[in-house]
């Protein structure tokens, strides 16, 4: 019952506490390219360069209302994430366990800084803890220029409530991950064999606008997303 009553007053606490308006649409920098109609001719397809894609997809980003930042290596993303600990006085971060959050080396600064780490598939209170942290912290298998996605596959070390339950959440991901187009995940995986038990394309902060057709953010997820792009 404590359970229940905690889910609804933060979800009553979200959409009273939400500045959005119905009428504040995202609105992308530029159409993905594989939005068309058979009515109208095809789009010329975009073939960016290696320097436009950093680019474009922390612009797509920041027009959902996420926030991004391209960083020169993982001492430079290790410094904000705990910064952003430090900034929203975060007593508790939850973390994949797999080897590129691993290659990151918070947990030892942040516990000096008093955030409490938990991490997913090695402590055992690390699913029940999702629901309370401040911040979840996670790789992604590959970031999506178009449209500020990010692909996130789950397995025994990586949860789905990691991204999902703290209310502020952070991504980060090589450069080299970055593909244009959402059409080049779907042939990646389609070349790929089995596909994982649970591919997920983010796109931005959690938004929900079933309640009185008015916008809330953060209520069915993370209403904060940070995004760093290494390299």
């Amino acid at each position: 019952m404590a359970d229940r009553e905690q889910f609804l007053a933060h979800v009553r606490e979200r959409i009273q506490s939400s500045g959005a308006r119905p009428h504040e649409h995202y609105q992308p920098t530029v159409a993905p390219d594989s939005v068309w109609t058979p009515s109208r001719p095809r789009p010329p397809v975009w073939e960016p360069s290696a320097d436009e894609l950093p680019e474009r997809f922390l612009a797509e980003l920041r027009a959902l209302s996420g926030t991004g930042a391209r960083v020169a290596d993982e001492t430079a993303a290790r410094d904000y994430i705990i910064e952003l600990a430090r900034h929203k006085r975060a007593t508790l971060l939850v973390r994949w366990g797999d080897e590129p959050t691993d290659a990151l080396g918070v947990d030892a600064p942040l516990a000096a800084a008093g955030t409490r780490v938990a991490v997913w598939g090695r402590d055992a209170d690390a699913r029940a803890l999702c629901a309370t942290a401040d911040l979840g912290l996670s790789s992604a298998e590959y970031a999506v220029a178009e449209t500020g996605s990010l692909v996130l596959v789950t397995s025994p070390e990586r949860g789905r409530a990691v991204t999902l339950l703290p209310p502020a959440y952070v991504a980060v991901v090589p450069v080299a991950r970055l593909v244009p187009r959402v059409a080049d995940v779907i042939a990646h995986y389609a070349q790929a064999g089995p596909l994982p038990a649970s591919l997920c394309f983010h796109t931005g902060p959690s938004r929900s606008a079933d309640i009185e057709q008015s916008l809330a953010i953060g209520v069915h997820a993370p209403g904060e997303i940070h995004v760093l792009l290494v390299g």
